[in-house]
């Protein structure tokens, strides 16, 4: 274990945690966001987990900068949960604020949530708006939080609180004790539940911009979509009741936007299967019979295969864009065959444009309804390739403009009946 920084003898106003591990790109502007908050003697404890890229020796640059005010600690942790318990164990201010290591406090913030203490003392925990960057600091779009008035019910729809927004006494972290270890990402979700069932009508809000919270690959937030999907489902069962579907379906719909460029070859079918049967223990049976009848009943999943995935609209339909994705297998293909039906009311002529995956266009023309078939140039394979082909359909329709009593407003070209590869002895152009 490696400590650095012995608490000064004064107690500072405000103590923040930051959990830190293998995030030294963005640690400067994350420190440098809590002190050089208002006011003075705002201490930073940050628990670190046994960072390897150079994260240690960021800290002690920064310890450096700031004499007295940054602590930290490195040692090997269970996960975030228990970094952040360490920290606030070592830290001494009444109020404590939680950033992680990529995060930024929006100017004020500190002051702000202090403020608001001051103004409701029998307030135990405030937290305010959030707002998501990318890895550059751009503006991604407000968190969608809601107030402190928003029924405990409504919380199985989501979380409502932007975590690095949020300011709490210390004396109530700990006689709550803690976050949950057991979790490694909805720990956060689980602890806020907690203190509002414990304490109810005791947490406030901040009517302002508090903090940026970071979106990028090396983050829990995208970089573990399933944990956080059955973790949420988890922390709702726990505290609320039955977990809805809706947390695997948005989860569904990741894995098929992600579909086929895995880490490792997936039968998506299977793996959601899977999940359904991860989640059983949370959700009700006819949620579960729900989940699995979308499963087998949607279109682009029955067209799924390990290597490939067709962009349809669950029914079948092709959008005014179609883009087909193919991770090329060890013996790669050269093109694929697409079988599609021209079934738009009253027939008419189709107009498409094949877009390959280096950028070259050709054009294809449907007439009349019916079945017809395209042949779909990969380009030359290369072997262990991701590559996406498109289909763009220059006459797609609109069925509330063509079908009485319907309020369809997709743009819709044609229906997708399947595909087959063509080996690179059988490629051609079509």
């Amino acid at each position: 274990m490696t400590a650095i920084a012995p608490p000064a003898a004064a107690c500072p106003p405000v103590s923040v945690v930051m959990p830190l591990l293998n995030q030294a790109a963005f640690l400067a502007d994350s420190v440098t966001s809590v002190l050089t908050q208002a006011p003075d003697g705002i201490e930073l404890v940050v628990a670190d987990g046994g960072s390897t890229d150079g994260g240690l020796e960021r800290l002690a640059e920064l310890a450096a900068r700031f004499p007295g005010r940054l602590h930290w600690v490195s040692a090997p942790d269970s996960g975030p949960a228990q970094a952040v318990n360490r920290a606030v164990a070592r830290a001494r201010g009444p109020v404590i604020g939680w950033l992680n290591a990529d995060d930024l406090y929006a100017p004020g913030a500190v002051a702000r949530a202090l403020a608001q203490f001051d103004a409701q003392p029998e307030q135990l925990m405030v937290y305010g708006e959030g707002e998501h960057v990318d890895i550059d600091g751009a503006s991604l779009g407000r968190y969608p939080t809601r107030g402190p008035d928003t029924p405990l019910a409504a919380w199985a729809e989501g979380c409502p609180i932007c975590q690095p927004t949020v300011f709490f006494r210390r004396e109530t972290f700990v006689a709550l004790g803690g976050l949950d270890e057991t979790l490694r990402a909805a720990f956060d979700f689980e602890f806020w539940l907690r203190l509002l069932k414990a304490y109810p009508g005791r947490v406030g809000f901040v009517p302002a911009l508090q903090a940026h919270s970071r979106l990028h690959a090396g983050g829990i937030t995208l970089r573990e979509r399933q944990r956080v999907a059955l973790e949420g489902m988890q922390v709702i069962h726990r505290h609320l009741g039955p977990a809805p579907g809706a947390w695997l379906l948005t989860h569904f719909g990741e894995l098929s936007r992600q579909h086929p460029f895995h880490a490792t070859p997936k039968d998506l079918v299977a793996e959601l299967h899977r999940l359904v049967d991860t989640a059983a223990h949370w959700i009700l049976p006819e949620t579960a019979a729900m989940l699995r009848g979308r499963i087998d009943g949607d279109r682009p999943l029955q067209l799924a295969t390990p290597q490939a995935y067709v962009d349809v609209h669950p029914d079948g339909w092709a959008g005014a864009s179609l883009e087909l994705r193919v991770w090329q297998p060890p013996r790669p293909w050269a093109a694929l065959r697409l079988q599609g039906r021209n079934a738009r009311p009253g027939g008419g002529t189709l107009r498409l444009r094949i877009v390959a995956p280096d950028g070259a266009v050709r054009t294809a023309e449907v007439i009349g309804p019916g079945p017809f078939e395209l042949v779909l140039p990969l380009g030359e394979p290369q072997g262990d390739e991701q590559v996406i082909v498109r289909v763009e359909c220059l006459d797609s329709y609109v069925p509330a403009d063509h079908e009485p009593g319907s309020d369809d407003r997709r743009a819709l070209a044609f229906l997708v009946e399947g595909w087959a590869p063509l080996p690179a002895q059988a490629g051609g152009t079509g």
